[in-house]
């Protein structure tokens, strides 16, 4: 995760003020990145600085504010840290390939993506189980050969944002 993210996500936790050795303490960034960030967002208009004092100075390195900050816009600050989406990728070839085949004939299997989305077999694996533990697709039967896929949720033309972690993630599955 890059530090813009960790820090925005970290800054929506706090309701009103937080400081900046806050958000160094809890994120573990050094505080130059800190501020770098939070300058960024002071920029962006996402959060204002509202005091700045000085806090002690060592010989040989420059002097330290301690800095508070205050939010001003919530829902920028959340659309800002949200992953973007590529288009035209060949996740995006394959969720077509899926969604159409769903439309017409209810299932699709691993050989319809790899030859209509002209993707290779074991990212059409990965993509699958990928789907599977995000609780978007459940498959005809557990093992073996020539397994249908068939679509849960109806999710439109635009592919869903996958968790590329082994973990599973918070989507709740039916079974």
């Amino acid at each position: 995760m890059n530090r813009v993210r960790l820090v925005g996500t970290e800054i929506l936790k706090h309701r009103g003020f937080f400081s900046i050795d806050q958000i160094q303490d809890r994120t573990g960034i050094s505080r130059r990145l800190c501020r770098d960030v939070l300058v960024l967002f002071c920029q962006e208009g996402i959060i204002r600085q509202i005091k700045k004092w000085p806090m002690g100075h060592v010989f040989g390195k420059p002097p330290m504010y301690g800095m508070v900050y205050r939010f001003v816009n919530r829902k920028k600050l959340a659309a800002r840290i949200v992953p973007r989406r590529c288009e035209g990728t060949v996740q995006d070839r394959m969720w077509s390939v899926i969604f159409n085949k769903f439309k017409n004939y209810g299932s699709f299997n691993l050989h319809d993506l790899t030859v209509l989305a002209g993707a290779e077999k074991n990212y059409v694996r990965w993509y699958l189980k990928a789907l599977r533990r995000d609780g978007y697709i459940l498959p005809s039967r557990n093992s073996g050969p020539g397994i249908e896929w068939r679509l849960i949720k109806d999710l439109g033309p635009r592919r869903p944002y996958v968790n590329y972690r082994r973990e599973k993630s918070n989507i709740m599955t039916p079974f």
